[in-house]
């Protein structure tokens, strides 16, 4: 018991801050799989390679939807169990996961390996970029079972008190991939299938590393086959919902952007859209990081009903998620064409991309707040408040965005359907936090 005794009793700003360098450096290496992805395509196929990859990035959405079902939700009650000291229920949800994020990847390759032409065409490719969708997509689609365990093992070595491996097995399995993005891209001249062989290969590496964490003496996560426990299986789906869609979102919401901006830009709309969601996806993957360093603290102290520890680390975390938001809308509002430059010299481009970034950035400011809240009631096992968060981020408020703000302010709409379903989320869960007495008495 002595590591969840530190977790329990030491300083919760010392612990969190322990956490959350390692976790955010993790999560920031597997964002960037697609971020170089998207720098090298650009610089080395072009306009018409970017508008492609973002077609395919839902599919990226889908693994990390299921891998954060299984692995948050699976996580948040191994981290519960250990503040109650269940053992069996930590072996039994891990063992959960572990079978589920299998069986899961094994479907979704078999499915698209067969419907590959159907699948790129529902994705939105068109006769201009459908042999560089596929071309992508043939190689990618080998893997899903690799770009979901390596990120659902991760969140799992990181509730099992290894946060630094978690952070190294993330960090090499994307060097990897940057290297061999370079090397396959430029070279060989390979272009997407370079590109898609580069990503192919790196969650191979961090599974490998995770790997040796199942070696170690100090290793909590074991496997245990015996009856199934149907009460930590709806635990663990039910836990796991709220994240899975956030991330499922993702990709309905570049697939309707894509829809919406063609209507108005085009293709070239589509590759402006790639650059700024690209831009995001690493801002968001530190608010991401910020949050799962949250989450097995806050899991093992609900655990063990140190709920004043639980709003001590709440209040922290949302004050360094503010500072990373302001940052981040600041360096939009003040270095926009030196972003964009990084993925396209075009000039035409860069044109429609800044204004796209001057109004897009503002989500950032409330974005990371609404991660860590949704994070927070996901941790505690509030499963309708976390959900409703979700999805007033995600389906809900974006959509309803994309249907209404575009037939006012027309392409200037678009950009600011984000900044919409932020500021919502951010209502809705300020509302949700302060009408629990408990929460204002603890919170004061």
């Amino acid at each position: 018991m002595k590591g969840n005794t530190d977790l329990l009793k030491a300083d919760i700003g010392k612990i969190f801050f322990r956490y959350c360098i390692p976790s955010i450096a993790g999560v920031v290496s597997v964002s960037s799989y697609i971020f170089f992805d998207t720098m090298f395509i650009g610089q080395g196929v072009g306009a018409e390679g970017l508008a492609a990859l973002n077609i395919v990035l839902p599919l990226y959405n889908l693994f990390n939807a299921l891998a954060f079902l299984f692995g948050m939700g699976g996580a948040t009650v191994l981290s519960i169990s250990k503040g109650k000291n269940d053992k069996e229920a930590e072996h039994k949800v891990f063992t959960y996961s572990l079978v589920m994020g299998i069986i899961s990847g094994a479907i979704l390759t078999l499915i698209c390996l067969v419907c590959l032409d159907n699948i790129a065409m529902f994705l939105g490719a068109n006769s201009e970029n459908i042999n560089l969708v596929k071309e992508y997509m043939r190689i990618i689609m080998i893997m899903p079972i690799g770009f979901i365990l390596n990120p659902m093992l991760s969140i799992f070595i990181r509730n099992d008190k290894a946060p630094q491996l978690a952070m190294w097995s993330m960090i090499l399995s994307s060097l990897s991939n940057i290297i061999l993005d370079y090397i396959l891209v430029f070279p060989l001249g390979m272009g997407m299938k370079g590109a898609a062989l580069a990503t192919f290969v790196s969650p191979i590496v961090g599974i490998i590393i995770i790997s040796t964490h199942f070696t170690k003496k100090s290793c909590t996560l074991k496997l245990n086959f015996n009856k199934v426990d149907f009460g930590i299986l709806k635990r663990l789906i039910l836990g796991g919902i709220p994240s899975f869609i956030m991330e499922m979102s993702g990709g309905i919401v570049i697939f309707a952007f894509n829809i919406t901006i063609h209507k108005y830009l085009g293709n070239l709309g589509i590759s402006a859209y790639s650059i700024i969601a690209n831009i995001g996806l690493i801002f968001v993957s530190i608010f991401n990081g910020i949050a799962q360093a949250a989450q097995p603290i806050i899991s093992i102290n609900h655990g063990a009903k140190l709920e004043k520890r639980v709003l001590k680390l709440l209040k922290i975390s949302d004050f360094t998620a503010l500072v990373f938001g302001v940052v981040f809308f600041m360096t939009g509002m003040l270095f926009p064409k030196i972003l964009i430059r990084i993925f396209s010299k075009d000039l035409s481009l860069i044109d429609i991309t800044t204004r796209g970034i001057y109004l897009y950035f503002i989500a950032f400011i409330f974005m990371g707040i609404n991660i860590i809240t949704t994070i927070y009631f996901q941790s505690i096992e509030n499963h309708r408040a976390s959900t409703i968060m979700s999805i007033s981020r995600g389906i809900g408020g974006i959509l309803l965005g994309l249907l209404m703000i575009p037939m006012i302010l027309e392409v200037d709409g678009v950009w600011l359907t984000v900044p919409f379903a932020e500021i919502i989320t951010f209502i809705i869960g300020i509302s949700i936090l302060f009408s629990k007495k408990q929460f204002i008495k603890e919170f004061k």
